[in-house]
């Protein structure tokens, strides 16, 4: 009797979570492809302090317990703000390093990544990560031995996701530098945080991606239909034929005229 191959995707977290919470966004879905993927949730290196947070980020009912007595409470980001008014960023390249020595420590044990899922600033590392692995000269930092840690992806799926637009982060990924590897954008069209405009400035990077829209906030969907949708574009990301998790009403397939291989299906809003 022969056994299933899972697929292996890394998975990011947003800002001001960690692997655990997000494993439990994560849970539905989770048990949705429970015998086709093994979802491995890893945490940001940077913990976050109280001046660290945002007025406006969501509450995580675990941010509620004690960090030095529960470490599921400890709420960590991929880099964070070196000034008060969190317009200067620091810390991208530090997790670098650490995805860097977390892919290389997977392949010495013979295992490899088929992607990578994140959300949030998890989506726009992820999407960082992505390029990356396609040109790993960008950061000569993150070369082992003079290449790369870790083949490329074979696909990524960047949920309320947007361009981080510090100078180190242009250098990997910019309006001048796409990325072609099969990529799934998730976009909440009433997103406060993320507002789709944003999204897009992202999306439009994507010269092999989707782009898949609900009418709600800063989540990932995780309703029935978006959960059979994700499992199906997991198994098959080059396939535009699965049909869109929302109402068939209220969706159109659009071509981007400058982008011919980017499909965007995207409800009214």
């Amino acid at each position: 009797m022969s056994s299933t191959v899972l697929k292996r995707i890394l998975v990011l977290h947003g800002y001001a979570q960690n692997g655990y919470i997000f494993s439990k966004r994560l849970s539905a879905l989770r048990k949705q492809c429970k015998s086709t993927v093994e979802f491995v949730f890893v945490d940001a290196p940077h913990v976050l302090q109280p001046e660290d947070l945002f007025d406006n980020e969501p509450s995580e009912p675990e941010a509620n317990a004690d960090p030095l007595k529960d470490p599921n409470a400890v709420l960590r980001g991929w880099w964070k703000f070196a000034d008060k008014e969190k317009t200067i960023s620091t810390g991208m390249e530090t997790s670098l390093v650490f995805l860097r020595d977390l892919l290389k420590e997977n392949v010495d044990d013979g295992k490899v990544f088929d992607g990578v899922f994140g959300f949030s600033q998890g989506a726009a590392m992820g999407a960082v990560l992505t390029a990356l692995l396609e040109d790993p000269s960008k950061f000569s930092e993150f070369l082992v031995d003079g290449k790369a840690p870790h083949p490329q992806l074979s696909l990524c799926i960047c949920a309320a996701g947007f361009l981080p637009t510090f100078p180190f982060s242009t250098s990997i990924l910019s309006p001048t530098s796409s990325f072609s590897t099969p990529t799934l954008h998730i976009c909440g069209l009433t997103d406060p945080i993320i507002p789709f405009a944003r999204a897009k400035l992202l999306t439009n990077l994507t010269t092999n991606g989707r782009i898949e829209t609900h009418d709600g906030g800063h989540f990932v969907p995780s309703k029935n239909p978006w959960r059979k949708f994700i499992a199906a574009w997991l198994k098959d990301p080059l396939n535009n034929e699965i049909p869109s998790p929302e109402a068939p009403s209220n969706a159109d397939t659009v071509l981007d005229p400058n982008r011919s291989t980017v499909t965007e299906i995207s409800t009214n809003p």
